[in-house]
């Protein structure tokens, strides 16, 4: 028995032998080419066998059991080369960066930058390529239509104007529905896009749902955008680019046919057919008709091209133990109304410096200078000196110059400029405009410096400090001249703006058992900022020559206004992962404001969010035709802190304010419980890549707004009309779909398409003291439960009765009346927040040959076009220009028209809401990269590209007006949006 027994252990030991003998274990070391450091997650797979790990906190790795039979180890991680090498007991892997994946880490929140695989939160980047180069003063322009959720307006040609940005439908109505802006980890205002040059961004990345956005806490309630400028890399060779750039500006088009002279003197006739008799007006008709003489005013206040010019240079590189940064860029636009203009010049420099192997210190700094004029009588709708609101009444047959005539009265040809326009009464605009100046600047900075501590391995323990701040100026003077004869007018405006951000977090990372990865995270931050105005006014002056303001024979008294706010915040975030597969993120803020009451001032916020990366499975692994697929999940909440800074107290106010005498009175309502709008957002998403061609991602959200701000009504016995209250709900529900496609991928050819696509549902759950709906006075808006926030509410229009000619209503019961009643409005069906919003585009290169076009699209929102109720209304047409639409104006019964006779006034009601759903070619780029061997034969030049960049070349809409995107429930006299055309060279040496 005994030797039997000898005889099996005899046997096992050789079979543990033999097996031991076939296996082996490695162990190893993956290390950044970049910085020397160790990679923290890095992949490494036995090629070939499902066997692999990742490594921890100090870039170790051991792999037990590896088969004798094993070749190639692949070690790789997002945003680095993978690196294929031999197997054995010990290897040493350095790891380089891929310049054509660095898209794909993205800085999320507070700490250090994150793989885009790993990312738990829905996030979207858009790299430099969409942004740079783009002949728009605006950096935030380029994001339309970019990213799924996400509605980008340009609501003005003005050059100085600024964007406006929208994630996943309206989540508030009184407070602030913008995203937050980060600029390399620290705050900004959305005022800065415009002194921000566009080619020093390297990214912009959005968040969206509240694992992403939840560590902003109280800000972030209408999602994030974190701007990542350019720097250098430890040991780049120096590399310096300009870029230089020159293009004009034309308006968009226009959908509205205006009366010419012949057609608005035969809608005279029409009004008075006596006219049709008088021999005095007839003569005049054959003079006007006979010579030409007809001014289409459109073309006179902005048919020209406006020019555009740009010009960069930067020089990028490091060394050993430093990288930098730096570019000055030089912008300069006309705007196609000649009394706006812009000129900026920025000035970058980011520069990160390793002081030993424990600490680095950077400092990023944005300077710019702003010199703008903005359109006068531009903000009065209509002004008849407003140039976009002008061109629709002024008469056809008045001149901007002087008719001259011979002595028998024959047309000889045109004199100068009238300043006044006798038949109209009004004065030139352009006149108007040389007699107001007005001269704006702006200085801005936008800067952080930061300290990064390294004690131990994994540990890093960071400081910033940020300041935006800008310092502004207005000098307006009306010179005592035309219609200010001895009575001219000088006044300065200042304004004095900063916010300083003071940020402080220790990050941790380290491993177990080569499976699980942790991050911690701690942090605290502090917010202060303060605000100024002062402006002062002299009148009365009399010579142009003496315009300071000391000049004046009477002032004004001055406008001194001023708020200041601070933040101070406390937040944490855990992420951890298992195997590569499954990830965890927790995030947690607590917010302290002083913008809220007293009692009130501190609120916690927090998210939850997981994702599983099935396709690292071991039932996927053999799929080969499946290259990714992940499912995310989070449940959190944010903040609206967006509201004005003293909504909170109880105000007094001075002045004269009784019988003519000083004194101070109360002037708005304190609220002692005044606190956030609070956001819960539920997100669920899955996304896919197939056959290394076909990428798609679908997600759902659900955004549920409680504690929404709301003018709550007050009876006028209190003195007062309403206080800001805390006592509504609202939800936002939707989906975003994103698709790509690679058509083809070959060494010389490539050619991609893709876009994007959001629903959104928006309905208000609750308002104040039970009511279920509330109407706003005279702005064609009612909140009613159930109902979505902007869904108009007018009288319906019927027509035009061929019988008699009158305007036909319905009334609340469907009943037609031709008697208009406020009373009969009813909620039509008709949004102004676009529903349905997204993007599409595609991309072509062939060698040195590159095209690229993006569209974005808004559908399904409408727009009340104001002008047709001055320019489609016979009770303007005796005095005013009309569209050509009321030469089918009702005269006889029997006429079928949409314009009713002159006895049945126009009303605002449904006839003049339009569908301002558009379409648009967002941007077009044609680009040729000289060959590489053609332009190394300089010695100096390593890289040559010439360019052609469109903005807004076409645009496909039903709206009648200027432009469908002023993102307004009205439109009248908006400043129309332009498109650019531009050619540009770039040189790298």
């Amino acid at each position: 028995m005994k030797k039997k027994l000898a005889l099996l252990f005899g046997y096992l030991f050789i079979g543990i032998g033999l097996i031991t003998a076939q296996t082996q274990k490695v162990t190893g070391t993956v290390i950044s080419d970049d910085d020397k450091q160790p990679v923290v997650g890095a992949s490494i797979v036995v090629k070939g066998t499902n066997l692999g790990t990742i490594t921890d906190i100090d870039g170790h790795f051991t792999l037990l059991n590896v088969p004798n039979s094993a070749k190639i180890l692949q070690i790789s991680y997002i945003g680095m080369k993978t690196e294929s090498v031999s197997v054995q007991p010990t290897v040493r892997v350095i790891l380089k960066s891929d310049t054509q994946l660095m898209d794909e880490v993205v800085v999320v929140g507070y700490g250090s930058a994150k793989k885009l695989g790993s990312v738990v939160g829905s996030v979207t980047t858009v790299n430099n390529s969409k942004i740079a180069n783009r002949p728009v003063a605006n950096a935030g322009d380029a994001l339309q239509g970019q990213v799924a959720g996400l509605q980008v307006f340009t609501p003005s040609g003005e050059p100085s104007g600024s964007v406006v940005m929208r994630l996943r439908g309206v989540s508030s109505i009184n407070s602030n529905t913008e995203p937050l802006f980060i600029l390399d980890g620290s705050p900004i205002s959305s005022g800065a896009f415009t002194a921000l040059n566009p080619n020093d961004i390297e990214s912009m990345t959005v968040l969206k749902d509240a694992s992403s956005t939840a560590i902003y806490g109280s800000r972030a309630a209408n999602g994030v955008v974190i701007m990542t400028s350019k720097k250098g890399k430890m040991g780049q060779k120096a590399r310096v680019s300009i870029n230089a750039q020159y293009g004009w500006s034309r308006m968009t088009g226009d959908n509205i046919e205006m009366m010419n002279t012949e057609q608005w003197l035969n809608l005279q006739e029409m009004l008075d057919p006596g006219k049709a008799y008088d021999t005095t007006f007839q003569k005049r008709k054959k003079f006007y008709i006979d010579n030409g003489i007809s001014t289409d005013w459109a073309d006179v206040f902005f048919g020209d091209a406006a020019p555009t010019q740009q010009y960069d240079v930067n020089v990028v590189g490091g060394s050993e133990g430093i990288n930098y940064y730096i570019s000055f860029g030089h912008y300069d636009t006309e705007g196609i109304m000649d009394d706006s203009s812009l000129r900026r010049e920025t000035l970058r420099s980011n520069v990160e410096v390793k002081v030993t192997g424990w600490l680095k210190a950077g400092i990023n700094v944005n300077l710019s200078y702003q010199k703008y004029n903005t359109t006068t009588f531009g903000t009065e709708a209509n002004s008849v000196y407003n140039k976009a609101y002008a061109a629709r009444i002024y008469r056809p047959d008045q001149t901007i110059n002087e008719i001259l005539t011979d002595e028998e009265g024959n047309f000889t040809g045109y004199g100068k400029r009238l300043d006044y326009f006798d038949d109209m009464g009004y004065y030139n605009p352009y006149y108007l405009a040389e007699l107001q100046p007005n001269d704006r600047s702006t200085v801005r900075i936008n800067g952080n410096t930061f300290f990064n501590i390294n004690p131990i391995k994994g540990l890093n323990i960071r400081t910033s400090q940020a300041v935006d701040a800008f310092d502004y100026r207005n000098s307006h003077k009306a010179y005592p001249e035309g219609p200010f004869e001895g009575a001219g007018v000088a006044s300065e405006s200042f304004e004095r703006y900063y916010s300083f951000t003071f940020t402080n977090t220790a990050e941790y990372k380290f491993s177990l058992s080569d499976k699980h990865l942790f991050t911690v995270l701690a942090g605290q931050e502090s917010i202060i900022t303060k605000n100024e105005n002062f402006s002062a006014t002299s009148k009365k002056m009399v010579d142009s020559r003496m315009m300071l303001m000391a000049a004046g024979a009477e002032s004004e008294v001055p406008i001194h206004s001023m708020y200041e706010k601070v933040f101070n915040s406390y937040f944490g975030t855990i992420s951890y992962s298992f195997a590569d597969r499954y990830y965890v993120d927790l995030a947690a803020r607590r917010d302290g404001s002083s913008l809220f009451a007293k009692n009130n001032q501190w609120a916690n916020f927090y998210s939850l969010g997981a994702m599983w990366d099935m396709r690292k499975e071991n039932f996927l692994q053999n799929v080969s035709w499946l290259n990714s697929l992940q499912l995310k999940v989070s449940y959190g909440t944010t903040g609206n802190s967006g509201i004005s800074a003293y909504n909170a107290l109880a105000l007094v106010g001075s002045g004269l304010l009784y019988n003519g005498q000083p004194g101070i009175a109360p002037s708005t309502v304190g609220n002692d419980n005044l606190t956030w709008e609070s956001m819960k957002t539920l997100n669920v998403g899955i996304s896919t890549r197939v056959f290394d061609r076909f990428s798609v991602e679908l997600e759902f959200y659900n955004r549920q707004t409680d504690d929404m701000l709301m003018g709550y009504p007050l009876s006028y016995t209190t003195g007062h009309g309403s206080s800001v209250e805390n006592v509504a709900s609202m939800r936002n529900r939707g989906f975003d779909i994103t698709l790509g496609v690679d058509i083809l991928k070959t060494r010389d050819f490539s050619w991609s398409v893709s876009g994007n696509l959001n629903y959104n549902k928006n309905e208000i759950t609750k308002l104040f003291n039970g009511l279920d709906e509330y109407t706003l006075p005279d702005t064609g808006l009612k909140m009613k439960v159930g109902k979505p926030w902007g869904e108009y509410y007018y009288v319906k229009w019927a027509g035009v009765d061929p019988r008699d000619g009158y305007n036909m209503w319905y009334d609340k019961n469907g009943n037609l009346t031709k008697s208009y009643s406020e009373e009969d409005a009813v909620f039509v069906g008709k949004q102004r927040y676009a529903p349905w919003s997204g993007g599409f585009g595609t991309q072509f290169g062939w060698k040195g040959i590159s095209v690229s076009a993006d569209f974005s699209f808004m559908l399904g929102q409408y727009m009340l076009n104001n002008e047709r109720f001055f320019t489609e209304n016979p009770t303007f047409a005796g005095s005013d220009n009309q569209t050509v639409e009321m030469l089918t104006m009702w005269q006889k019964p029997g006429d079928i028209t949409r314009i009713a006779t002159p006895d049945s006034p126009m009303q605002f009601d449904t006839h003049l809401l339009e569908n301002a759903s558009f379409m648009r070619m967002k941007n077009l780029t044609v680009g040729y990269t000289l060959p590489a061997k053609l332009i190394q034969k300089t010695g100096v030049i390593s890289n040559a590209r010439i360019y052609f960049v469109g903005r807004n070349l076409l645009t496909v809409t039903k709206y009648k007006g200027y432009d469908p995107e002023v993102d307004s429930n009205i439109q009248l006299g908006n400043y129309p949006n332009t498109k650019q055309y531009s050619f540009g060279v770039e040189l790298t040496f």
